[in-house]
């Protein structure tokens, strides 16, 4: 699960910062801080997520680009997850994704940047919870 632990962090920082006033439509980028991540095995009840290093100066950040399609993200190997599938409703945003062993999925609230991510692979999964905002164009 290192890996998909990695991934996911990566994907739970697409999740935390202060969230933009504009409504998040899947138009600009977004940067995402994670607040609380859980780690979940079959053997064993979820535990609270640590991470294996300490944060980069600036805190965990994940970035997503909806023009490419692509999440950065300072866990994975390749530094870029793909996001294969993208759902936009009144109230949410969804995105959908699978990499190497392991599979994930995240919701952003559109009206205030909160997201839940999710990531599983055969061994377990996580549960990351935090805050995206709107990126300003050329920041």
């Amino acid at each position: 699960m290192k890996l998909a632990r990695r991934a996911i962090l990566v994907m739970g920082l697409v999740t935390s910062a202060a969230a933009a006033a504009a409504d998040i439509d899947g138009t600009v980028p977004l940067t995402c801080t994670p607040s609380v991540g859980f780690d979940c095995t079959p053997e064993k009840a979820c535990g609270k997520l640590k991470p294996e290093s300490p944060p980069p100066p600036g805190g965990f950040k994940v970035d997503i680009d909806f023009a490419k399609k692509i999440i950065k993200t300072p866990y994975h190997q390749t530094n870029l997850l793909p996001v294969q599938n993208t759902a936009i409703n009144d109230d949410q945003l969804i995105l959908q994704g699978a990499s190497d062993k392991f599979a994930w999925s995240s919701v952003v609230l559109r009206k205030t940047g909160k997201i839940t991510i999710t990531v599983a692979d055969l061994k377990g999964a996580y549960l990351i919870f935090g805050q995206c905002k709107a990126v300003a164009p050329g920041g």
